[in-house]
């Protein structure tokens, strides 16, 4: 049987990079990790041919060449995941489409001819049987939260990795804590699933197996969710860093209690994590009270952001607006957060409803839902918010122009490097990095309409380095 699995396309927004991606060559900034994942556990017998629409076109020839297509995807990729399944019914082909988006709302996708509801670890292959005899039905449900030590070791081999300026590994799925506009604990549950150490080192030698080097994005929702096992992970990382020569560095997603755990955060820096993204969300404690998002209740927000920082690690983080307690002053509270906290890398979106949340059920109660899905955190909300829809989007546009000034985000660079010790190690940059750095130089330091801004920095970073 042959199978054509395809990634959809993303829209240009945060998930896309696809602007700053020219800067360094690429055209993915990941990997469709789902998709190679699902590919390993796969019959022997396949034959698979893996197409990420991000990179590269998709033929009608390529897909009248398949049995069936097989489609993965976020809602952030909704748009693109309808157009493959109408392809695919236009050209007679038989689609099946799986991943979060579909097990999310399954009812969307009544024009596919099969819908894979759930995890694939312990039941992808009774349906591939089915497949393969053509009884399978339109919707199949896979495990319940099965236990991931049963993930094999994704296809990376699948991947033309030039294609993509980092890598991706999953550890851990779940999250203990209860956000209530999070859809993380919906689909995976608040008791995090770990794969063991072996698992991971095997994952990381596959990935060095296709020539790449550089960073590796461990996509655990909440990397430190079962602080217990990960502890036990990160000298496993360590030591495959050392007897591998470094060949990765790595960054993760991780819940604001990491600046609490100094030992935690000193051996993730020793085994190679350089950065991790934090879901903040909101300066306002009614706001995080409403949202149950009880670890970041303890202590000042921007002080503890700064202890990772000086532990070694870049912060990223993510903010909303548009929670019931927001006022008018949110806006200007998230850009004197993001200020005080010295964060570049600000992803500010304004709150969704995302199918099967605890948010979307009171709203749903409260009779304050509009009837289009939310896709991205960029758009305009999908529920009648208190705070006046104008106020929002006129605040939200405002607060992105403050946060992104050319000024104000590069002296937030400098003011986390100012903070952040130097890395123990340097690694020799590549030539690929030197092309890009060149390329950076002149486009922005030559070209752009924030150039002085721009050498200004570089010299001020080059003193301070020197």
């Amino acid at each position: 049987m042959e199978a054509l699995l395809v990634w959809p396309e993303f829209p240009p927004t945060y998930w896309s990079y696809s602007y700053s991606l020219r800067l360094v060559g690429k055209r993915c900034l990941l990997p469709p990790l789902p998709l190679i994942t699902v590919a390993a556990m796969l019959p022997d017998s396949w034959k698979l041919r893996l197409v990420d629409l991000n990179a590269e076109r998709l033929s009608d020839e390529q897909i009248r060449g398949a049995d069936v297509v097989l489609i993965s995807g976020m809602l952030a990729q909704r748009e693109s995941m309808h157009q493959l399944v109408e392809r695919c019914r236009a050209l007679g082909v038989r689609c099946a489409v799986g991943g979060p988006y579909a097990t999310a709302v399954p009812e969307d996708f009544a024009a596919a001819d099969h819908v894979f509801v759930g995890e694939a670890e312990g039941s992808i292959g009774e349906f591939c049987r089915l497949l393969e005899r053509g009884r399978a039905p339109h919707r199949f449900d896979g495990c319940d939260k099965p236990p991931i030590t049963d993930s094999p070791v994704p296809r990376y081999d699948l991947l033309d990795v030039r294609h993509y300026l980092h890598m991706a590994l999953q550890y851990s799925r779940g999250c203990p804590f209860s956000c209530e506009f999070c859809d993380i604990i919906v689909m995976y549950g608040r008791k995090p699933r770990v794969k063991t150490p072996e698992q991971v080192q095997r994952e990381l030698d596959a990935i060095a197996r296709t020539g790449f080097r550089g960073s590796v994005f461990f996509v655990d929702d909440n990397f430190i969710g079962n602080k217990k096992e990960v502890r036990a992970l990160i000298p496993h990382l360590q030591s495959w860093q050392e007897a591998n020569d470094w060949p990765f560095f790595f960054y993760t997603e991780a819940s604001l209690n990491l600046a609490d755990d100094e030992p935690l955060m000193k051996s993730m820096v020793e085994a190679g994590f350089e950065s991790v993204f934090i879901g903040i969300e909101s300066p306002s404690a009614d706001s995080i009270a409403e949202m149950h998002k009880v670890q970041n209740m303890k202590g000042d927000i921007a002080g503890r952001v700064h202890r990772i920082i000086e532990h070694g690690m870049d912060v990223w983080a993510g903010f909303i607006i548009g929670f019931d307690s927001d006022t008018p002053s949110i806006f200007d509270e998230q850009y004197d957060l993001i200020e005080q906290a010295a964060i570049p890398f600000a992803m500010v979106g304004v709150l969704q409803a995302l199918p099967g949340t605890a948010l979307t059920r009171r709203l749903e109660k409260e009779g304050r839902l509009k009837p289009h899905i939310g896709t991205d955190q960029f758009g305009y909300v999908n529920f009648e918010t208190v705070l006046p829809e104008k106020t929002l989007v006129a605040g939200y546009r405002r607060l992105l122009r403050k946060i992104y000034d050319p000024r104000a985000y590069l002296d937030r660079v400098r003011a986390m490097l100012a903070r952040r010790p130097q890395p123990r190690w340097r690694a020799r940059p590549t030539a690929g990095q030197i092309v890009s750095g060149i390329r950076a130089l002149i486009t922005q330091g030559l070209i752009a309409h924030y150039r002085f801004e721009y050498l200004r920095f570089l010299w001020k970073v080059w003193r301070w380095d020197s």
